[in-house]
């Protein structure tokens, strides 16, 4: 799974547009090594542009019938700061980009990023998932498969959930694991 995941992600930022800055990120619900593709011109953060940003909440599992809600995840696109400071985007190649994953290359932050998620996983052990119905929330509003959605705020949202119960009876202690590929991008 995690080999699928990572040629996802590569796939993915290979299918970059030219004329759009672009950052990817995998949240997971529940503790999963995280992967995180940035970009040369924007970079994803945590509230505040705090780095590292929690990419795992935990689920909130209330009976044996595969049904869940979860925390927050909260996240943040932002420019990348530039050499000389700056951070609104577009560093020229006289003025790079800051590099690296740390608070020295977050600049300004973007309050109209466009999020979408591109790849929605549910794990419950064995169990066939394909019939339940997780959903990703940005914000509160159900979000589909591939379809951008532009937030008008710089601050956004993830919860997930499932109301649907699965076909068979869970065991007690039985892990659940959801696991979604979102992109944010701005274009420059």
């Amino acid at each position: 799974m995690k080999n699928k995941l990572l040629l996802l992600i590569v796939l993915l930022t290979a299918s970059s547009s030219v004329l759009a800055a672009d950052a990817t990120t995998t949240l997971h619900w529940k503790g999963v090594v995280p992967s995180v593709t940035s970009s040369d011109e924007v970079i994803i953060t945590g509230p505040g542009g705090a780095l590292p940003y929690a990419e795992s909440a935990g689920l909130v599992v209330t009976d044996n019938t595969g049904a869940f809600t979860s925390d927050r995840i909260s996240l943040e696109l932002h420019y990348r700061a530039c050499a000389d400071g700056t951070g609104s985007g577009g560093c020229t190649t006289d003025n790079e980009a800051v590099p690296g994953e740390d608070v020295d290359a977050v600049g300004d932050i973007i309050n109209d990023a466009s999020w979408t998620m591109s790849a929605l996983d549910t794990v419950i052990g064995t169990t066939d998932t394909s019939a339940i119905g997780t959903t990703v929330n940005l914000d509160g509003a159900p979000m589909t498969q591939a379809t951008p959605v532009v937030a008008m705020a710089g601050t956004v949202t993830f919860t997930t959930e499932n109301t649907t119960p699965t076909d068979e009876v869970l065991a007690v202690g039985q892990n659940i694991e959801v696991h979604a590929v979102i992109n944010s991008s701005k274009a420059i």
